[in-house]
């Protein structure tokens, strides 16, 4: 009974799968035509194309059926990881789908304010998020809460120094004076206290709890929804379809983030499984 609850507690393929399965829902503007799911197969001009948008939908149902049935085997992880790095990698091996497909590059995506915060933070961010993710799928072991609080510590001294910014100027210091404008502000502001809860979910983590993995649960959310919050958010603004140029790039945004962080948390949870030599 327990290790069916540790099963259905690793939770990350049923959230990705669905958004993935979810672009399959979206109208897809290809210059001045708009196209459903199965229009896009139609019009695809390229058997790469084609093959990229159905290994998504097979990526998504795999990730839909091993969550929700709550294997716990360690290849349910795997498998997660390796048709999610195939459809991140087929773009790469045939640039054709992003030629056709170009609001799925991640060169097209408003993604720039992530250049302001410095690599030092960015692998800091990581750290949380697998940190974090060790100790959903395993929260007995010690690595998740290293990784985690590693990362929290390099995040919160980092933000303070004004390290490999040409500006001199700390980032953190930046942020906390534009929340005085938070209406002129407002998406800039919300992605930094994101980010921050999340860093603080993290320190409080570093304590084992009844509620730890809820807790490395809203910190990995919080990380997300701060990542993905610029792209949605003109989508969201617009009702959720308004403006066909919105729904394109978050149909973009979902089919580069949806697999790519699939793999990733299937790549921890095999590894977390794999050191303790056990089943999920």
């Amino acid at each position: 009974m327990a290790a069916n609850r540790s099963g259905r507690r690793v939770s990350y393929d049923r959230l990705w799968g669905a958004l993935l399965l979810f672009t399959c829902l979206l109208p897809v503007r290809i210059g001045t035509e708009e196209y459903s799911f199965f229009g896009l197969l139609g019009n695809a001009g390229h058997a790469a194309a084609v093959s990229w948008l159905l290994l998504g939908v097979v990526t998504a149902l795999f990730a839909l059926f091993a969550g929700f049935a709550g294997l716990r085997s360690r290849w349910r992880h795997f498998l997660n990881f390796l048709l999610g790095s195939a459809t991140i990698a087929l773009p790469l091996a045939a640039p054709v789908i992003w030629q056709r497909f170009p609001s799925a590059n991640p060169a097209s995506l408003p993604l720039s304010s992530l250049g302001g915060v410095g690599w030092v933070m960015l692998v800091a961010l990581a750290a949380i998020y697998a940190g974090s993710g060790i100790r959903v799928v395993r929260p007995s072991q010690i690595l998740g809460q290293l990784l985690a609080g590693l990362g929290a510590f390099l995040l919160a001294v980092f933000a303070f120094l004004p390290v490999g910014r040409a500006d001199a100027s700390a980032y953190a210091p930046e942020r906390m004076l534009l929340l005085a404008s938070w209406t002129v502000h407002w998406q800039e502001n919300t992605v930094f206290m994101l980010a921050s809860a999340a860093t603080v979910f993290a320190i409080f983590n570093l304590v084992r709890s009844r509620g730890e993995v809820q807790l490395a649960k809203l910190t990995r959310l919080f990380l997300v929804v701060a990542l993905l919050f610029p792209v949605l958010v003109p989508f969201l603004q617009s009702g959720g379809g308004g403006n066909p140029r919105y729904v394109t790039t978050a149909w973009g945004a979902l089919r580069l983030f949806a697999p790519l962080f699939l793999a990733l948390d299937g790549c921890i949870a095999f590894l977390a499984i794999s050191i303790t030599r056990s089943n999920d």
